[in-house]
């Protein structure tokens, strides 16, 4: 179970039947929980600090004093004796630091689908109380995202369900992008869509393993115009640009970018990937740059080398 700071305050009222007013309180009043803070000052919580409110709250509906459960709560953490994870629901407990199960993954989309996010929070909880969060962007959520894709293509769900699902995994990767460790002391990396292009799965993704790798990230997301993108680069000077593309006409479009974007001496190095360049590969033949590959691993290889290498 991590101390890491993940979960927002909305978030953790879901998982814990706490409302918000009253972890205020109580944290004004006791120091209960001590939440993390974003650099915006909203509050983070960790797996371990709703596994302590679940326990207060469980003595207190029973009919203790809110500060005797806290005091014992501490007491009882200090002794080891306090806050083990629930086994996860559809099976047994998995072993820590193995790979997270399909049958987690397909029951985080029908939790999903079936409008249950209270369902999707616990599993979500239990499945970070053994695996990272760069483990869970790459084996549970972007399966989750191509499968609720696939659903909607399949008309078997509703652009409502669809739109629900995925807000919910791409809220839970922005957060993730949010509370990573300290970045270093370097240029932030750019992250843009292709003009046109409204599809951020993939960007999201990379955007969270470069910030839980210590990587600062400017996350500007959905179509990005490129007047607008070449002026935001001229002002930060990353040594980085991203550039995702998932459809074929967006991925046509990228091959516009020089027009737009200076470089000096090979800096920034304008990157690309997305999904249109994997059924299209003679589509990475029309676009200047470096091509990140065909999957998310192999895109984060490519940029932690050159990363490395000018660091």
């Amino acid at each position: 179970m991590t101390e890491e700071p993940l979960y927002n305050i909305g978030v953790v009222t879901r998982l814990t039947g706490v409302p918000a007013a009253t972890l205020h309180a109580w944290e004004r009043r006791y120091g209960f929980p001590s939440a993390a803070r974003t650099a915006g000052g909203h509050r983070l919580y960790s797996e371990k600090d709703i596994a302590r409110l679940r326990w207060v709250k469980a003595q207190v509906d029973a009919g203790m004093t809110v500060s005797r459960a806290i005091a014992a709560a501490r007491v009882l953490e200090s002794e080891g004796r306090l806050f083990l994870p629930a086994a996860p629901e559809g099976g047994p407990r998995p072993a820590p630091d193995s790979a997270a199960p399909v049958s987690l993954r397909n029951t985080l989309v029908d939790a999903l689908i079936s409008h249950d996010l209270l369902r999707a929070d616990r599993l979500m909880g239990d499945m970070l109380a053994f695996h990272s969060p760069e483990a869970l962007t790459t084996e549970v959520i972007g399966p989750a995202l191509s499968e609720i894709g696939r659903l909607w293509e399949e008309g078997r769900i509703t652009i409502a369900t669809e739109h629900l699902a995925s807000n919910y995994l791409r809220h839970r990767l922005l957060m993730w992008m949010v509370s990573g460790p300290p970045p270093r002391p370097v240029n932030p990396i750019v992250l843009a869509c292709a003009p046109g292009e409204w599809h951020e799965g993939s960007l999201l993704m990379l955007g969270v393993l470069l910030r839980r790798k210590g990587w600062p990230v400017a996350y500007l997301g959905q179509n990005v115009p490129f007047p607008d993108l070449a002026e935001f680069v001229e002002q930060i000077q990353p040594p980085l640009v991203v550039l995702i593309a998932m459809r074929e006409e967006t991925a046509q479009a990228l091959a516009e970018w020089p027009r737009w974007i200076r470089t000096v001496n090979g800096k920034p190095l304008v990157t690309f990937g997305g999904r249109a360049f994997v059924l299209q590969p003679e589509l990475t033949q029309s676009v200047p740059g470096l091509y990140l590959g065909d999957s998310i691993q192999e895109g984060m290889s490519r940029l932690e080398i050159f990363l490395r290498e000018e660091g």
